[in-house]
């Protein structure tokens, strides 16, 4: 394997974390990643039934510092379910902190990682705080 492709699956299995925190599964949602052939760049598929209608959420991942809309028309083509049916849609982007929004469409939810930012032009790794009680016991 690839230094590359370690990178990307570690990268993905962080946003895949953060995606999982806000559909979770305990509420029925189920996620899918699919490649886009342009770099890191995904897009999440998250379907679940509820109520009697099935729903689904595309959500483009991107790590590009200079947000690009060439996905978005595959975001807003509605998945038809297995019987035929459309489910219910909607879309979003999940963008590292700080990037440049700008070219983000008027109407498109925009989602910010946690674990993932810009520090001008670097991608950085957000780590989250050593909590007292850990920093404690690693120092005895």
């Amino acid at each position: 394997m690839s230094t590359m492709g370690f990178s990307a699956d570690i990268m993905h299995d962080f946003v895949a974390k953060e995606i999982r925190n806000i559909y979770s599964s305990y509420d029925g949602w189920n996620c899918t990643m699919k490649e886009t052939g342009d770099g890191y760049d995904a897009i999440a598929v998250l379907e679940r039934h509820n109520g009697g209608h099935r729903e689904c959420v595309k959500i483009l991942v991107s790590f590009a510092r200079d947000f690009a809309p060439d996905h978005l028309d595959e975001l807003r083509v509605p998945v038809k379910s297995y019987d035929g049916t459309l489910a219910r849609h909607s879309f979003a982007v999940l963008l590292p902190a700080n990037a440049n929004m700008a070219s983000v469409p008027a109407g498109v939810p925009v989602l910010t990682m946690r674990s993932f930012a810009f520090e001008g032009k670097e991608l950085i790794w957000v780590k989250k705080p050593v909590r007292k009680e850990d920093a404690a016991k690693s120092a005895a």
